[in-house]
């Protein structure tokens, strides 16, 4: 792995659908499992503000450098999302089905329509 400064440019994650969802199963990015199956054993690293903290030594991407992932095996190919307008706001959609949108994820769908149902009575009265 080659480190870059900077940036972590072409890792993986930058090209997967569930990084973008922020939905990656391993945390914010491949790195968090990097950190627990294959922790970096290099010097100690002090280019970050918790660099002390337990756990953050073990991380590959700190302190401005990184070692992007080439592969991972829950990599799910980026697809630019659909944004479709619901009963009150934006929402986006995935090509894997997913769908965010901050009312459902707020306050549910039910609530959302209940209320959509509730200023549409009040209009029409």
């Amino acid at each position: 792995m080659e480190p870059r400064l900077g940036g972590c440019g072409p890792c993986i994650c930058k090209d997967c659908m569930r990084w973008w969802q922020g939905k990656c199963p391993h945390g914010g990015c491949y790195d968090e499992l990097r950190a627990k199956t294959d922790p970096w054993e290099g010097p100690v690293r002090k280019g970050w503000t918790d660099w002390d903290l337990p756990g953050e030594q073990a991380h590959w991407c700190r302190g401005g450098v990184f070692y992007p992932a080439e592969s991972c095996g829950d990599h799910l190919k980026y697809q630019e999302p659909v944004v479709r307008y619901c009963l009150t706001e934006a929402v986006t959609q995935w090509a894997d089905g997913t769908i965010i949108c901050g009312m459902a994820d707020s306050i549910g769908c039910a609530e959302c329509m209940r209320r959509f149902e509730e200023r549409e009575g009040e209009n029409d009265g």
